[in-house]
C-alpha cells in the first residue's frame, strides 16, 4: 500500500510528534509519501528547493498514491489542497483530529461523504485501529 501522509506545516506545526507516531505506524502498512512533515527543520530546507519542484513532487506521490491519511488538528492550506487533490483523484481518505485540541474540522471536510473523519483524544486510539481505518 502507498499511504501519503498529510500534516500542516506553514500553518503550525504543533502535532509534529503525533507526525512521528503517525509515520511510524503507518509504515507498517506500506511506503509513507511526504514523511518530512515530521522533520522540525522541514522550512528551513525548503530554502534549497524551488517552490514548482516540491509541489510537483508531493503532486506526483498524491497521483501514485493509494490512501491519503490527514492529521487535520491544525487548519492549513495546504492540507486542505492535499485533500481536494485527492479527492479529485478518487483516492481513499481519511482525516483524523484531536478532539481535545479542537471541537470539529471544517465542513467541507465533514460534508464530504468521500472523506472519512475520526476523531481522538489519544492518538494511540488511531494507531491501536489503524489497520481497520485503512482495509475498511
Amino acid at each position: 500500500m502507498k499511504i501519503y501522509i498529510s500534516g500542516s506545516i506553514y500553518g503550525g506545526q504543533e502535532k509534529i510528534e503525533t507526525y512521528k507516531i503517525l509515520i511510524k505506524e503507518l509504515e507498517k502498512y506500506g511506503i509513507v509519501y511526504d514523511k518530512q512533515i515530521a522533520d522540525p527543520e522541514v522550512i528551513d530546507k525548503e530554502v534549497f528547493q524551488k517552490d514548482e519542484e516540491i509541489f510537483l513532487n508531493l503532486e506526483s506521490c498524491i497521483k501514485d498514491a493509494d490512501i491519503l491519511f490527514a492529521e487535520i488538528t491544525v487548519p492549513s492550506l495546504g492540507v486542505g489542497y492535499e485533500i481536494g487533490l485527492a479527492d479529485s483523484l478518487g483516492k481513499k481518505i481519511i482525516g483524523i483530529y484531536d478532539k481535545t485540541k479542537i471541537n470539529k474540522v471544517s465542513t467541507m471536510l465533514r460534508g464530504n461523504k468521500r472523506i472519512r473523519i475520526i476523531e481522538y483524544s489519544n492518538i494511540k486510539e488511531i494507531t491501536d485501529n489503524l489497520e481497520r481505518y485503512l482495509y475498511e
